[in-house]
């Protein structure tokens, strides 16, 4: 990878704004197009979240690192922590168009959109660490700015 960038955080909602300054720092210094740079604030908003408000239903201490590296044609977010087993690279199911807003089950939504987003998920589980790596092109979103 060309350039990275890696910030470890507590697994604390109020520790994703210093996620947030780290990826726009990587995003200034990388030159990555505005779309790209939105992707991954949304992808690790979710992913995050997600983590923190589920994978420690304990409220357990423990610290998460969060780290963006620059490919030739991609950008790969990765998330590292010991919550609870949890493989978000699984493809969530498709949501029902024809069901109302109102009748919609909370949840599942963000994850959808991760995959919609990414080129690619992936989840690894090693003794008690999960990886999940997110593969973002830099190519797709860069023509939508322009």
């Amino acid at each position: 990878m060309e350039h990275a960038e890696t910030v470890i955080v507590r697994n604390d909602l109020a520790d994703l704004p210093a996620v947030y300054a780290a990826l726009e720092g990587f995003a200034a210094d990388t030159g990555l197009a505005d779309g790209v740079r939105r992707t991954l604030l949304l992808v690790v908003e979710e992913l995050f979240s997600n983590t923190v408000s589920y994978g420690y239903p304990e409220g357990t201490a423990d610290e998460i690192t969060v780290s963006a590296a620059l490919g030739p044609d991609h950008v790969e977010l990765t998330l590292t922590d010991r919550a609870m087993p949890f493989d978000s690279a699984a493809a969530p199911a498709v949501p029902d168009a024809s069901e109302s807003v109102d009748l919609k089950v909370v949840g599942g939504l963000g994850l959808f959109l991760v995959h919609q987003l990414a080129e690619e998920v992936r989840h690894e589980r090693t003794g008690d660490t999960n990886r999940t790596i997110v593969r973002v092109a830099r190519t797709a979103d860069a023509e939508a700015d322009t």
